[in-house]
């Protein structure tokens, strides 16, 4: 009898044992499973979804929630699933039985929720779910060297299928609430990196096409239109004043852009330009759609709005906007604040970038267009000169009819140049091709350049030597060909000074004529020589403003000539004009 006795006792303890054994080989195999659950992502939404559904398998529960402690707003909040739908559930520090949890910092173990006076039966009712048993633990966060230790979220499982809770479980539930908690650490840690990342590549963005993008419309798009899409933004609006009027730039849903400049703007939205808040902009939600083209159906009422302020100085100023961001904990918005005041400060650097730019293109300008007018006056004195040379010789009593005439034709012929020069040089400005070929030949240019280049050499004693091999027939624009001679026989007899000698040989040479203009000056550097025919480029001339080659260049090219420079410092240079014979044809 005793026998059997303890046949049954060791019966029901191996039964015992076996039961414990599956129990733990579950335990094990869960903790196996969650485990695989904490290291398989870093993305928190689906960390907390994996974590919950093996620990409501674990603990033989019918469901667990994770809450997380937001202490900015002092609130617990989850996201779980009822029925089809998730939701996000928001609860005050201290209320209900997980607030009080997240509160104190305890355990609690309750076996019938509805006996407790801490539990809130108003999710309850408004779920139609019953709530039954009730185990509810804190999640510390990891201790680290120096640091307090806070609650970072609470676990609260609840409906225990065979009963109520136990010890047993309330240990393993610590257990698993610390691999939570580092888990959850990490996801934080590795997210804050991750957003950093994008924020320093963003920046890295905003600072290249800051460098790049000239045009402000353009790159004010593209700033906003990256910033809606890192913020996660429905609009992001921004509107500040440039000169005399207000721009308005936005980028809204499927990238859809807006850039209105506005000479005048409501006193209202001035004054919340200079001191924007977010109650304000409630208050000019109307003018908000009007300047930037929003549509009077959006609804703008409830939306979430980050603002930042633009001071663009001298009591003027602006603001950001972006609207309708996602919501989330306080941290968050937080971030996404200091985003939108660093994009503030890039698109005030864009603006200033923009009004320096405008400046100095204005600058540029008015430079050019002196040196032009200083080129103009500079060139105009040779034919004055001439034209002074010539009437004085007219009014000389020795001078008879027929040179009189001569010289009446050289002054007409003078006068002319002057009225082509003028022309010219606004042509070149314009960037217009405006030679008149007509046929003419070789020995009548050099005519018509002869007196004036006399006259050049007398002025400076200039000993000329010229060798005419060539008498062929051009089709060329007489007026502008003596143009180029004469501006190039003038920059060398200036560089000269004094004394100098001056060669000029014309000989046929395969089918073109070359113009040959040798000076004994002090010849060109090489640095300057590749850039010589550029506008505003000149060398060994004090008074010279470097248009002059520009012309010459630009009259040689119009004729589908070409010219050629050969130059030793301190031993002159050689301009080498090559026309080609042309057809009438051609």
């Amino acid at each position: 009898m005793t026998a059997k006795k303890d046949d049954q006792n060791l019966q029901q303890q191996l039964q015992a044992l076996q039961t414990a054994l599956k129990q733990k080989e579950k335990e094990i195999y869960s903790i196996q499973r969650i485990g695989r659950a904490l290291s398989s992502t870093l993305k928190l939404d689906d960390l907390l979804r994996l974590i919950m559904q093996e620990i409501t398998v674990l603990m033989d529960a019918d469901r667990s929630t994770l809450f997380l402690v937001d202490r900015n707003r002092g609130e617990i909040w989850s996201k779980i699933a009822l029925k089809a739908e998730v939701k996000e559930i928001r609860q005050k520090l201290g209320k209900g039985i997980s607030g009080y949890v997240a509160q104190t910092g305890e355990t609690i173990n309750i076996p019938d929720a509805y006996n407790d006076e801490r539990f809130d039966p108003s999710t309850d009712k408004r779920t139609g779910y019953r709530t039954r048993s009730i185990l509810c633990m804190p999640v510390w966060e990891p201790l680290s060297s120096g640091e307090r230790r806070e609650i970072m979220g609470v676990i609260q499982v609840l409906n225990k299928k065979d009963g109520h809770f136990t010890a047993e479980d309330e240990a393993l539930l610590e257990t698993l609430a610390s691999q939570v908690a580092i888990s959850i650490a990490n996801s934080r840690l590795y997210h804050q990196l991750e957003k950093k990342y994008q924020e320093i590549d963003l920046l890295y963005e905003f600072e290249q096409q800051l460098s790049e993008v000239y045009e402000l419309p353009r790159l004010l798009q593209q700033l906003l239109s990256k910033t809606l899409v890192h913020l996660q933004a429905r609009w992001v609006l921004a509107a500040f004043p440039v000169e005399n009027q207000v721009v308005f730039v936005g980028v809204g849903p499927d990238q859809q852009s807006v850039y209105e400049t506005r000479s005048q703007v409501s006193p209202d939205w001035d004054a919340f330009m200079r001191a924007p808040s977010v109650t304000a902009l409630q208050s000019h939600l109307d003018l908000l759609k009007d300047y930037f083209q929003l549509g009077k159906e959006v609804a703008l009422a409830d939306v979430t709005a980050l603002i930042s302020p633009l001071p663009m100085g001298e009591d003027r100023a602006g603001v950001l906007m972006a609207l309708g961001i996602e919501t989330g904990d306080l941290e968050q918005l937080d971030d996404r604040q200091k985003m939108v005041d660093l994009v503030a400060q890039k698109i005030i650097r864009a603006v200033e970038l923009h009004n320096l730019r405008e400046s100095l293109i204005k600058r540029e300008r008015l430079s050019a267009i002196g040196q032009m007018l200083s080129t103009i006056v500079h060139d105009i004195r040779g034919p004055v000169n001439t034209i002074y040379g010539f009437m004085d010789l007219m009014a000389d009593e020795t001078t008879t009819a027929e040179e009189r005439k001569e010289f009446s034709e050289i002054i007409r012929q003078e006068i002319q140049s002057l009225m082509n020069m003028v022309t010219e040089v606004l042509d070149f400005a314009k960037g217009k091709t405006s030679i008149l070929p007509r046929k003419t030949s070789v020995k009548k240019l050099l005519d018509r350049f002869k007196p004036r280049l006399d006259q050049m050499c007398q002025r400076y004693r200039t000993r000329l030597h010229l060798d005419v091999k060539s008498q062929q027939i051009l089709y060329a624009d007489e007026e502008k060909l003596v143009r180029v001679f004469y501006n190039i026989t003038k920059n060398a007899i200036e560089a000269m000074g004094e004394g100098g000698e001056m060669f000029i040989r014309v000989q046929d040479v395969n089918g073109h004529v070359v113009f040959e203009f040798q000076d004994t000056g002090p010849g060109i550097p090489p640095e300057i020589q590749e850039k010589l025919f550029e506008s505003f480029v000149t060398s060994g001339k004090k008074s010279g403003t470097g248009l002059g080659l520009a012309i010459v260049k630009k009259i040689v090219d119009e004729h589908k000539g070409e010219i050629e420079l050969e130059s030793e410092v301190g031993k002159g240079a050689t301009f080498r004009i090559k026309i080609p014979v042309m057809s009438k044809e051609s």
